[in-house]
């Protein structure tokens, strides 16, 4: 399996950045070939345990926690709610490569 470390280190960076902490990434079947297994990211944020699960690669989970984590936030910068698409208002945040941005900066 060939992995693509930019989600990987995008989500670790926005855990952090975003106050959360014990970040996990890891498969839920032990007795599969490693291209059928089933990934997960998770990460606690306070009392509360974020979850992405059953996702075919570990890259897709860590995507998907950082989506997850991102939308409906409040952009730390201009207050306003994060988008994750051009169709919606607000803060638009999209990965560039290893790192989450935030629009308003980028404006």
């Amino acid at each position: 399996m060939s992995l693509d470390q930019d989600p990987v280190i995008a989500l670790a960076d926005l855990v952090g950045r975003s106050g959360g902490r014990e970040l996990q990434i890891g498969y839920l079947d032990d007795d599969v070939p490693v291209d059928q297994a089933r990934w997960y990211a998770q990460a606690l944020f306070g009392g509360a345990r974020l979850i992405a699960d059953d996702y075919p690669s570990p890259v897709e989970a860590c995507d998907a926690l950082a989506r997850r984590i991102l939308a409906g936030a409040q952009c730390t910068h201009c207050k306003r709610t994060v988008v994750l698409n051009d169709t919606d208002d607000g803060c638009r945040w999209r990965r560039m490569g290893d790192r989450w941005t935030m629009g308003c900066k980028e404006a």
